[in-house]
């Protein structure tokens, strides 16, 4: 469902740790929309489907616009929310699990799946400022 211009949305940051690293991506693609119009709520140590549909559903949010954006690790986990929200017809976008495929894929090695990891114990990052190049 597109929402109207005027109609707010739920945007739910689901993880199975603190949820810093998602709630940093919502946030930063919220900045793009005038004030007010997204709402972001945090779930924090996510263990079950069962937590974030009942979460959703005791919230209402179920019958307004909404989505979930999520960095679970556990794989099985993933396939069963994306399912669950589906069916539901609530979009969903996997952040860290669709990251670390593509990652695995070309390293040719399974991620840790470690959860706690935070961007600070990732590869330090090599920034490259093209704004001169043009």
């Amino acid at each position: 469902m597109i929402p109207s211009q005027s109609t707010p949305i739920t945007v739910y940051a689901a993880s199975d740790m603190t949820g810093e690293t998602v709630t940093r991506v919502v946030r930063g693609a919220s900045a793009q929309f005038a004030s007010g119009h997204v709402t972001i709520k945090v779930l924090q140590h996510v263990t079950s489907v069962a937590q974030v549909i009942g979460f959703i559903e005791d919230q209402g949010d179920d019958q307004r616009p909404c989505a979930v954006f999520h960095t679970i690790l556990d794989l099985r986990m993933r396939g069963d929310l994306r399912l669950a929200l589906q069916t539901r017809r609530i979009p969903s976008v996997d952040l860290l699990g669709s990251t670390a495929h593509v990652m695995a894929s070309l390293l040719g090695e399974q991620p840790q799946a470690t959860p706690g990891l935070t961007i600070d114990d990732g590869a330090e990052p090599l920034y490259f400022d093209l704004a001169d190049e043009a």
